[in-house]
């Protein structure tokens, strides 16, 4: 019987589930720095998961509707998009108000001439304890070697229970939950073959591979897909990301607050991300700009 060595690579998004934690000193507060839009000429940004991706790119989507119920509670419970606004009006309606986590999203709002502007940002952090193993030596991810870190037959008994198989078909169809501190949170990773034109056709595709796991593991034949054994090797490739991105399909969008017309000027995001053995950070930054103006 062929047994597990899972070589991870993160295709299009790391769905990450968050809860507020407190982060002690180690390499995951070392955030990288961002760079300009221009450093990254192949990469989309999306404003909701509908969002078409085109073939040969990168996608990038960092909970942007988390933007929405800050328009609404800095400037009333009014707001609403007229109807050329389709592209913001998508964006107010993406949001599931349920997911947002008050302790994690912080925004405000100032005024400068005619011009609003909304600061807005989201800090993430969950902890692995005990930590990943740390592979000593680069592992070879499509060719191209890499730090890494996992479990190994010398971190098994340690660490077995921290990875939770949800999909396992083969070494290049399978679906991880790495599982932090917080017990009720994990980080998923996905790794298939298969091309999506949507983020949420990604989202859908992989509940449904998640809903064939557990339908699996009824089966006594396959239930040796769910579970570790000694031999088995996971590793998985280190990620330090930092971007910037605008949103130039959002800009021109208008909104009303009562009497008042805001047309949303500019849109910017930072994004910085960190995956190692020790847990996952993730930063984001929005500067949206508005100009205002009676209706």
């Amino acid at each position: 019987m062929k047994r597990k060595t899972l070589l991870v690579m993160l295709i299009a998004t790391v769905t990450v589930a968050v809860s507020c934690g407190v982060t002690t000193k180690s390499r995951l507060q070392q955030l990288p720095a961002t760079l300009p839009p221009a450093s990254y000429p192949h990469t989309l940004w999306l404003s909701t998961m509908q969002q078409a991706i085109e073939p040969g790119k990168n996608a990038v989507y960092a909970s942007l509707p988390l933007v929405w119920p800050s328009v609404e509670q800095q400037f009333g419970k009014t707001v609403n998009t007229d109807e050329p606004s389709q592209a913001f009006n998508r964006l107010a309606h993406a949001v599931d108000h349920n997911t947002i986590h008050t302790k994690q999203f912080q925004s405000v709002i100032h005024q400068k001439g005619d011009k609003l502007f909304l600061t807005a940002s989201l800090d993430v952090s969950l902890r692995f304890e005990p930590h990943f193993e740390t592979f000593l030596y680069k592992m070879v991810f499509e060719n191209i070697p890499v730090r890494a870190f996992g479990m190994s037959n010398y971190s098994f008994h340690q660490l077995r229970h921290k990875l939770e198989i949800h999909r396992y078909r083969d070494n290049d169809h399978f679906i991880l939950g790495l599982l932090p501190t917080d017990r009720s949170q994990q980080v998923l990773l996905y790794r298939t073959d298969k091309k999506y034109p949507t983020l949420a056709a990604m989202y859908a595709d992989q509940q449904d591979e998640i809903q064939h796991g557990r339908a699996d593991m009824t089966v006594p034949d396959r239930l040796w897909r769910y579970s570790w054994t000694p031999y088995d090797r996971v590793a998985i490739p280190r990620i330090t990301l930092g971007v910037e991105g605008t949103y130039p399909q959002l800009t021109g969008s208008i909104i009303q607050n009562g009497d008042q017309q805001l047309t949303l000027a500019s849109i910017q995001q930072t994004v910085a991300f960190l995956l190692n053995e020790t847990g996952t950070k993730l930063a984001v930054e929005w500067l949206a700009g508005f100009v205002g103006g009676e209706k």
